[in-house]
């Protein structure tokens, strides 16, 4: 099931997320026309933008959990009923912290949490619960704060949903009854894990710099069910309002149990909250009912209004102004021993979010289900694909909570996107890079069918791209799908569309046979370009001579598992290949201009016979041969050939 499910345990606090914002503008990619002000702090191209000596880092403060429900639905806040109430929600101890990282910078819209350690602990810090989040993108991106994000700068929120992997109870975990029933219930060893964010700091205001607010919640999940998103139905906010034109209650999961006559709604996703602390002061009567008409209105700033006749009221939210409800509760509701009539209705037609109108036996509408109640979402709809690399893409669908089966998933690659020429008075002077192209960059099937289970899968191959971005490497792809025969929901709740999959390809890199410094200068170069925290406090990446010294290190990091928060590049945005390079230089670190450096490089081009294509201009072996020719490595004029990492 879903994180939504019962047992159900909820928890708030604090997280951190210390990004890196010099690797936030493509232009700083650029080694060529890279500029020493480019690490500096400030709101801009001409610098850093606000964090430049940001580690990437990604961790739970000051959380802990809350209140548990019980699976007959009782609600528990007092720890002497369950004494996992109040414990602290918190990561890894003694090791490195998570990491939240772009795919790309031409794509930061889908931020995932990576190396993510998820740990309920006593007072006395014994361990009652462990896992590993699963890596997973955000999603339902969207307007939270009404009051503009003042003064923490950022009004947006956005989900991480996953599942706990590799679960481990604590000896004590048998005396919490939640825990006890979550592990009976519970599949695989896995638990199903949301988390929302938002009021985020950018700003240095209030000592909250580079921190947000958590809601967060975990409950059971089932074998052959999505892993990275609720197999639950979804509410889109439609009524637009203020200056802006903003729609809160955007996204939000809910899932009827019929058999156990309950609704749960998660509005911790889209409730509107007036700062950054989750202070509720709207004042207005909210409704959940069932509309025994079909509905498809848009988005609008003219409110829809309702008749009584058309509506089964279900009951009132029970909301609370502060700050109390919404981080005591993650802003999920409950509502138990639904009557027959509402079962009924529920489980074929649409959920709504109404106030009472202005006139009698009126309701406006504020949030609709989607349209049939249909819900066709991509799992995994993040990729990072290596050229000649096969990835297997998982969809689901449901109506009105069912899986659906015998449907096409249709998938198409969106247009090209031409260059954007750079402003000639804002630094750095190079055309930004345009996306989705060359279109043979990727493989796949027009189509999927999706089968009895609900779930169908789509095979995307990676194939061989030659730096088709000039200074970033490989390509940014952005693949959107549709359920065949299926209206198009035009209120799909998010600045990011529900149905779009994003996939960075990176350049085919063959693996040089004896590699020499300026085989990997670029990627170093480039890496101590864009995270200064690194060259400054630790290792000058863009010096040979500095990393030899500290080889070991390097290594250890570059052969971690891509899960491992201690992994190099902390972006995942390296090329396996490249990685093998710079793993296969530090074991024998050869650096250019000396007479062996000089028979290394001859030896590699015989052996690989690829001086024909070596003299080929704009060729990647024509551009080796340019970087190689370079002086101790300074190679100014050579296109950055990776996206490099952070750490």
């Amino acid at each position: 099931m879903s994180y939504l499910n019962l047992p159900r345990l909820t928890f708030s606090g604090d997280f951190i997320s210390d990004v890196s914002t010099v690797n936030n503008d493509p232009q700083h990619y650029n080694n060529a026309m890279f500029e020493p002000s480019f690490q500096l702090p400030g709101q801009g191209a001409n610098n850093g933008w606000w964090n430049p000596e940001g580690g990437a880092t990604f961790g739970f403060q000051n959380c802990n959990v809350m209140q548990v429900i019980s699976e007959d639905g009782t609600v528990i806040t007092d720890p002497m009923m369950d004494n996992i109430i109040g414990q602290v929600v918190t990561g890894a101890e003694g090791r490195n912290s998570g990491k939240m990282v772009d795919l790309d910078p031409q794509q930061q819209m889908v931020s995932e949490l990576w190396g993510v350690t998820f740990r309920i602990l006593t007072a006395q810090n014994v361990l009652l619960i462990e896992g590993k989040i699963k890596h997973s993108g955000f999603r339902d991106l969207q307007l939270r704060q009404n009051n503009g994000g003042k003064p923490n700068g950022q009004p947006l929120g956005a989900t991480w949903s996953s599942v706990l992997e590799n679960v481990i109870w604590g000896e004590a975990a048998s005396a919490s009854p939640f825990l006890t029933a979550l592990k009976a219930k519970t599949q695989e060893n896995k638990i199903s894990i949301n988390l929302n964010g938002f009021g985020y700091y950018y700003a240095h205001a209030d000592g909250r710099f580079s921190h947000g607010r958590l809601l967060g919640s975990i409950g059971p999940w089932f074998s052959n069910e999505p892993e990275l998103f609720a197999p639950a139905r979804r509410l889109y906010g439609t009524y637009q309002q203020g200056q802006n034109q903003s729609v809160f209650f955007s996204a939000s999961n809910f899932l009827f149990d019929q058999q156990n006559a309950r609704l749960s709604v998660d509005l911790g996703s889209s409730f509107p909250v007036s700062d950054s602390m989750g202070t509720v002061s709207l004042n207005t009567d909210l409704y959940l009912a069932v509309s025994t008409d079909p509905l498809a209105n848009v988005p609008a700033p003219v409110p829809v209004m309702m008749d009584n006749s058309k509506l089964l009221l279900i009951g009132k939210v029970a909301y609370q102004t502060g700050t109390g409800w919404i981080n005591g509760t993650s802003g999920i509701i409950d509502f138990n021993n639904l009557t027959a009539e509402i079962v009924k209705a529920l489980s074929v037609n649409q959920l709504v979010l109404v106030t009472p109108g202005t006139t009698a036996n009126t309701y406006m509408l504020i949030a609709r289900e989607a349209i049939g109640g249909i819900l066709c979402r991509a799992d995994n709809f993040v990729q990072r694909i290596d050229a000649d690399q096969t990835v297997e893409l998982r969809f689901y669908a449901y109506q009105y909570g069912n899986p659906l089966s015998s449907k096409e998933v249709s998938v198409v690659m969106e247009a090209p996107t031409a260059p954007t020429p750079k402003d000639q008075n804002t630094p750095p002077i190079c055309d930004v890079p345009g996306n989705n192209y060359p279109a043979n960059g990727l493989s796949f099937s027009a189509s999927c069918k999706i089968q009895n289970n609900g779930m169908g899968t789509l095979s995307i191959k990676g194939n061989r791209i030659d730096n088709p971005r000039l200074y970033l490497d490989g390509q940014i792809y952005f693949l959107d799908y549709s359920l065949n025969a299926e209206p198009a929901d035009p209120a799909n709740g998010s600045i990011i569309p529900d149905n779009m999959i994003s996939i960075h390809l990176r350049d085919y890199y063959p693996v040089p046979g004896m590699p020499v410094w300026s085989d990997i200068a670029p990627v170093m170069i480039q890496f101590a370009n864009l995270y200064p925290i690194m060259s400054k406090y630790f290792i000058d990446f863009s010096n040979p001579e500095a990393l030899i010294e500290k080889k070991e290190i390097l290594k250890f990091a570059f052969t971690r598992d891509m899960n491992d928060p201690v992994y190099m590049p902390a972006t995942r945005d390296l090329s396996d290949n490249k990685r093998l390079t710079i793993l296969k230089w530090l074991d024998n670190p050869v650096i250019d201009g000396s007479e062996i450096a000089l028979q290394h490089k001859n030896l590699e081009l015989i052996s690989k016979d690829i001086i024909p294509e070596a003299v080929k201009p704009g060729s990647y072996q024509h551009r080796l041969k340019d970087a190689t020719n370079a002086k101790n490595g300074a190679i100014m004029n050579f296109p950055a050939v990776t996206n490099l990492f952070e750490l």
